[in-house]
């Protein structure tokens, strides 16, 4: 299994903002599931895939969301306009 660096990592909240991920373990597990990954489960990361779908990604946004990428637009689309 080859395993590919994800082209976001740089610029990514949770591998660079402290405190994102919730504790430094969950920002192994992130790293290691999604950054550090085959290429098959890097692009299952929802911050990967927002990126690539719209150019950006919510802050909310973790790697393993359930949310579909819709669902991710209308609840950022909710926050920016007062109505949570």
């Amino acid at each position: 299994m080859k395993v590919f660096l994800c082209p976001n990592q740089d610029s990514c909240d949770v591998v660079n903002k402290a405190g994102f991920a919730g504790d430094e373990k969950k920002r192994e597990k992130y790293m290691t599931d999604y950054c550090r990954a085959s290429e098959s489960k890097r692009n299952r990361c929802k911050r990967l895939i927002m990126k690539n779908m719209y150019h950006f990604c919510p802050d909310f946004v973790l790697p393993d969301t359930q949310l579909t990428p819709d669902e991710i637009i209308d609840k950022f689309e909710e926050e920016i306009s007062g109505k949570n």
